[in-house]
């Protein structure tokens, strides 16, 4: 009986060790680097009000982006955490500056486009755009709960995570996840 019993655990065993070892638990939906993002319920509906403003005053919004795969980052420059993973995102936009993707980094700083310009400037931030995001409207408009928040979109306009916090953007793996959602649209 004792024999019985050790092998029906090596079964069990080997079983869950087989489950693991298939395609779909070996490669996470989401890299480490991204280990905290999350699957908001209502994606779709955060997205329909969502606008920015580009240096020079004019309004686009986030369904205009279809095609290309976004990544909106609500960031301010008197955000410690902020300021840290700038020098990553712009390194992210420069990594994805031939490809289908635009990194949105919406500053909620209210002196405007002004200091976001001088922020970059003395930062060496050179891949980003200055864009706004006017009273927080759009920060309030997808539910960010502070700064830095950052959402992932896909090429058809779903949303497809939300982190709060900072992340290495520029890290391989972070890039390659942006590889393979800018892939699976084409």
């Amino acid at each position: 009986m004792k024999a019985l019993l050790q092998f029906v655990k090596l079964g069990v065993i080997v079983a869950i060790s087989g489950i693991y070892a298939t395609p779909a638990f070996a490669e996470p939906q989401f890299p480490q680097e991204l280990s905290k993002m999350t699957v908001p319920e209502n994606g779709s509906a955060l997205l329909e009000n969502a606008t920015f403003v580009d240096e020079n005053g004019e309004v686009a919004t986030l369904n205009s982006l279809k095609g290309k795969v976004v990544l909106v980052n609500l960031w301010a420059t008197w955000c410690v955490p902020c300021v840290k993973e700038m020098p990553e995102l712009d390194g992210l936009a420069a990594e994805m500056a031939d490809r289908p993707m635009r990194i949105l980094a919406l500053s909620q700083d209210r002196g405007g486009a002004d200091d976001v310009s001088k922020f970059f400037e003395n930062n060496r931030i050179d891949h980003l755009e200055v864009l706004l995001d006017p009273r927080g409207a759009t920060a309030r408009t997808m539910g960010a709960r502070g700064l830095p928040t950052s959402f992932v979109i896909d090429a058809d306009g779903n949303l497809v995570g939300k982190l709060e916090g900072i992340a290495q953007w520029d890290a391989p793996e972070v890039v390659a996840y942006f590889n393979r959602l800018i892939d699976q649209a084409s």
